[in-house]
């Protein structure tokens, strides 16, 4: 959705662009028209010299040319000046936040190896009541059961009496080891169920970071595909790995979706620090132009394309250590339309900044 609105933004901002272009056209041929036709009626009029004098009056005076230089002044000015000069209804349209710029906080984060498992706590296992022989089967790894669904038929070997086995649970059959006419006897596991909703998440923690990661601290875990998942840490293992030389941290995904699936590797985003910074500003306020960060700033110009210094950032903000000060007011929300605005009219991004 977040790049289908930057299309639209786009879109829209081309269309505002060409609607100034076209109107500048039509402005500046007029302007351009009324000085000729002074000129050629001097020259039918068979006044030679003053016609002459009027020529040379529209090329060293203020007809024509002076007339047209005032225009591209008027035109783009704001672009020698660096600025982008919208209507309020546009800013409204393009929907603009203007902020002051504050300090705060960034979190660093780290990443550690994790691994999706069964959430031994959510599975069942099917075993024969009696030594048995197997006479029907109903359900197949893979189906879906509710708590109380048949799943085979069984005949007790002494009395011949014939009963069945039912899901545990609700849940996933994830094995199945049984075949009509074959023998199971009381120790036999003839099914599993488990609930995949709910899986464990294994964290492989380095011991240098065991002081900082705790229980109950929120992970990120990120799928090969992007797809995202949170979970707190229900606990922390005391023991290191002699495999591994890593900690165990675990936690529960409840809700977990089919990029989280038992025996998936992921990675998890843990917060180990964080950084206290004199203005940080959200990630989308910051823009991209000719291999230069800029955030844009309104002045009486316009908004104004300013380079910034960065520092520490995390997923949703990033510390600004030079170009914005505090208090200083910034587009917050927005930023991508007026690049798109500065592209489209082919703006030059240094013009109004001293570069």
């Amino acid at each position: 959705m977040k790049k289908i609105y930057s299309i639209f933004l786009f879109l829209t901002i081309v269309a505002y662009v060409q609607a100034q272009q076209e109107d500048h056209s039509g402005h500046d041929h007029a302007k351009k028209a009324a000085p000729a036709q002074s000129g050629h009626e001097g020259h039918d009029n068979g006044a030679e010299g003053a016609g002459h004098d009027d020529h040379e009056g529209h090329d060293d005076g203020s007809s024509g040319e002076e007339a047209h230089d005032d225009h591209e002044g008027h035109d783009h000015g704001d672009q020698a000046a660096g600025g982008i000069e919208l209507s309020e209804e546009m800013i409204t349209k393009l929907g603009l936040k203007i902020l002051e710029a504050q300090g705060g906080t960034v979190a660093l984060s780290s990443i550690f190896p994790a691994e999706i498992k069964l959430n031994r706590d959510r599975s069942a296992s099917v075993s024969p009541r009696y030594p048995s022989i197997v006479r029907q089967v109903f359900a197949e790894i893979g189906d879906t059961v509710k708590k109380g669904d048949v799943l085979a038929s069984l005949e007790n070997r002494e009395t011949m009496a014939v009963y069945t086995v039912s899901a545990p649970q609700n849940g996933t059959i994830i094995s199945k080891d049984l075949a009509v006419g074959e023998t199971a006897g009381e120790d036999s596991v003839l099914y599993k169920v488990a609930d995949l909703s709910s899986v464990w998440a294994d964290i492989s923690i380095f011991p240098e970071y065991q002081h900082l990661v705790q229980k109950n601290t929120v992970v990120t875990f990120v799928a090969h595909d992007g797809h995202t998942a949170k979970g707190k840490i229900k606990y922390v293992s005391p023991i290191v790995s002699h495999e591994t030389r890593t900690l165990t941290a675990r936690c529960v995904l409840e809700g977990a979706t089919e990029d989280f699936k038992p025996g998936a590797f992921v990675r998890a985003e843990i917060v180990v620090k964080q950084v206290n910074a004199r203005v940080v500003v959200p990630r989308e306020a910051i823009q991209r132009i000719e291999g230069e960060s800029v955030i844009f700033t309104p002045s009486e110009h316009g908004f104004v394309a300013t380079p910034v210094q960065t520092g520490t950032e995390d997923d949703l903000s990033i510390e600004i250590r030079g170009g914005l000060k505090p208090n200083d007011r910034y587009v917050a929300v927005g930023a991508f339309a007026l690049k798109a605005q500065m592209v489209t009219s082919g703006m030059d991004p240094h013009a109004g900044h001293g570069h």
